[in-house]
């Protein structure tokens, strides 16, 4: 890249197509912070040189939307693949492949979000344009049998999804070759249709299979192998083998903390997954507050109404309920821990976030427990009292705070 600016110039081709492979490379390896500056980048120098309507925009907008969606930021996401959306369908009309690979993008931020009849509706889009053009034994097509496969999953049905499952496989495993990561991510896939079927043996089988081309092509580190140590760790747990489990999942949440960063939805998940090892090991107070963690994820990363933002919700309720160790109820419990949240600054420079984070994210946690006015306006109090120490660098004045989250609720629940 150096010799490219040097010789060529900043914003000559060649080197733009250069900042965004060395993006997707960060992408990756996990950093999506350096991706997304790299492809920010290409991004300015197109629009300027090339013009707003180029495809070259298109692609640079596909790729910004996928660190978004790495992120978890599937709002962002959602935007940049409508815009570059608009462009293929504009300069390569509704069959071209590269349309097809915009769809897909969006179906899969559909189901990131719990919108499963939207995702299969452009999965399907895909998948036509796919089998036409590309042919049914093309890696293109197998990824979108993989993606159809995945919604069936979610929505239970099993048989269809294994069927769309090992679709894939057969032509990964053909064009790709045994030790291709897609191979690892289709393993994954069809262990767990096993898993929700209640197979464990077959599920370890595959999971393995899958752990042992991910560290080997991707690295013990990656997100990727994170996501086989998660689900190794969910079979061993539905075993009764809990020492397994929680040993499977505290790797993987090294990995994520480490790779995606403490708010990613990811780190949610496996949060979870622990809570749940916890409870069936009745130790509610551990589960407790790991499903508080999960919750403020989620609402950090605007879920608020993702169906798992809700159940965690519920079962931090009940972990507490079952905890049965504080006279608190509930709601006033819950506000408190808002109050001292480790997650409103950053704990290696103590580096306060935006207010308005805070607040948006107080009311969610508010409004998802039912709170009246009254109780809002007393956790209020309690938010204010606890978080003005963190904010102080922001504003001295404790009643300019105060008036700030009072201004940011909206009663009408």
């Amino acid at each position: 890249m150096t010799i490219f600016e040097k010789v060529l110039g900043a914003e000559h081709p060649v080197t733009v197509v250069t900042y965004n492979n060395i993006a997707c490379v960060y992408l990756d390896q996990g950093d999506n912070a350096k991706a997304l500056e790299l492809h920010q980048k290409a991004l300015a120098i197109r629009e300027k040189v090339l013009g707003a309507e180029h495809l070259d925009m298109a692609t640079t907008y596909n790729n910004i939307a996928s660190v978004y969606q790495c992120q978890g930021n599937y709002t962002k996401a959602l935007e940049w693949y409508y815009k570059a959306l608009t462009i293929d369908e504009k300069v390569l009309g509704a069959e071209h492949p590269d349309t097809a690979t915009t769809y897909n993008g969006i179906a899969c931020v559909y189901q990131c979000q719990g919108n499963y009849t939207k995702a299969l509706e452009w999965f399907y889009k895909a998948l036509t344009i796919y089998e036409k053009v590309l042919g049914a034994e093309h890696p293109d097509t197998a990824t979108t049998y993989n993606n159809i496969a995945l919604v069936y999953q979610n929505q239970a049905d099993y048989a269809k999804s294994l069927e769309w499952f090992y679709k894939a496989l057969a032509i990964e495993e053909k064009v790709l070759g045994a030790d291709h990561p897609s191979m690892a991510t289709t393993y994954n896939n069809i262990a767990g249709v096993y898993y929700y079927q209640g197979d464990y043996a077959m599920a370890l089988e595959y999971y393995y299979k899958a752990l042992a081309i991910s560290e080997k092509a991707l690295g013990a580190e990656h997100p990727s192998t994170a996501t086989t140590y998660n689900n190794i760790a969910n079979v061993y747990q539905n075993q009764g083998d809990y020492a397994k489990s929680l040993e499977w999942f505290y790797k993987a949440l090294a990995i994520k903390e480490k790779v995606l960063g403490a708010d990613h939805p990811s780190m949610a998940t496996t949060y979870n997954n622990i809570a749940l090892v916890y409870i069936a090991m009745d130790k509610f107070l551990e589960a407790r507050d790991l499903l508080c963690e999960a919750v403020i994820v989620l609402l950090i990363c605007n879920l608020e109404e993702h169906p798992n933002t809700k159940n965690s919700l519920e079962a931090m309720r009940f972990c507490y309920e079952k905890a049965g160790s504080s006279e608190d109820d509930f709601d006033a419990w819950l506000s408190k821990r808002i109050a001292t949240y480790p997650t409103w600054c950053d704990q290696s420079y103590m580096r306060p976030v935006k207010s308005m984070d805070i607040r948006n994210i107080d009311y969610k946690i508010l409004k998802l427990s039912e709170l009246n006015e009254v109780q809002v306006r007393q956790a209020t109090a309690i938010c204010v009292d606890g978080l003005y120490n963190i904010f102080s660098i922001i504003s001295k004045d404790k009643n300019l705070l105060t008036e700030l989250f009072i201004d940011s609720f909206d009663y009408d629940m």
